[in-house]
């Protein structure tokens, strides 16, 4: 098995990305745009004093059907989460994942002698799993109780089924085959569309599917490679499981 007790230094990212407690919300929502990233670190100074993500952005943000959805013009400080959790440069990287999975985060801080001084995400964890080479076919880890909407439904169905499976996405299929997903993130962002809006207007187009006995290590580093958050894993036509971000921090742990 492998050894997951090395530092967390090694695997954040540095310098932290971050915006000003007095940046816009459109500002913020430029720089993740940029720079691909799902939050930001909030910085007054030297001093971390918040986490603001896109969906927090996306709360915040108006819009009714058949109207422009629109970011609010209020400062970053009104919309972040406030003394994001933090971790020491040293502490093992096992002992991280165990936090964000404790916590349900994505990311830490990552403090050097009381200092912010980088970020350890969901992602970086994945990346540790594949410079381990961790060989555990990916089947092994994934949630198998998936939940399908068809590239035809609604748009109000599939946030609906949201709501009901208790799930953080739903797999949109043609027929049986996944084309596509459809987040909490992703519902966020079409509030402002006529419920009646077919699931493939709206849905995240970015799709990896690989085979269920692949080790976990190679689809990592596809899904590393493609920016993607989530691994469908299908055998001949049919969706076997979902593998996230999460799972790999369980193996982490």
């Amino acid at each position: 098995m492998a050894n997951f007790k090395s530092p967390v230094s090694e695997y954040m990212s540095s310098p932290i990305l971050a915006v000003s407690p007095r940046a816009s919300a459109l500002e913020a929502d430029r720089l993740m745009e940029d720079r691909q990233v799902s939050a930001l670190g909030v910085m007054d100074g030297d001093e971390l004093v918040g986490v603001v993500s896109r969906t927090d952005l996306l709360d915040a943000a108006s819009g009714e059907p058949g109207q422009a959805f629109s970011l609010p013009d209020e400062a970053v400080r009104h919309l972040m989460t406030p003394a994001p959790i933090r971790v020491d440069a040293g502490a093992p990287l096992d002992a991280v994942a165990k936090l964000m999975l404790g916590e349900r985060i994505h990311r830490v801080f990552v403090d050097r002698d009381g200092a912010p001084v980088g970020v350890c995400s969901t992602r970086d964890i994945m990346r540790a799993v594949h410079d381990k080479r961790v060989t555990t076919p990916a089947i092994e880890i994934a949630t198998t109780g998936v939940v399908r909407a068809n590239v035809d439904d609604s748009l109000s169905l599939g946030i609906s089924r949201l709501d009901v499976s208790n799930k953080h996405g739903l797999v949109i299929v043609d027929g049986d085959w996944p084309v596509g997903t459809f987040s909490q993130i992703d519902a966020l962002e079409a509030r402002a569309r006529d419920p009646r809006t077919p699931l493939e207007d709206v849905m995240n187009l970015l799709v990896l599917a690989l085979p269920p006995s692949i080790p976990l290590y190679r689809a990592a580093g596809q899904a590393l490679a493609l920016n993607v958050r989530r691994i469908l894993l299908v055998d001949e036509m049919r969706i076997k499981g979902v593998v996230s971000t999460f799972d790999f921090a369980r193996v982490v742990r």
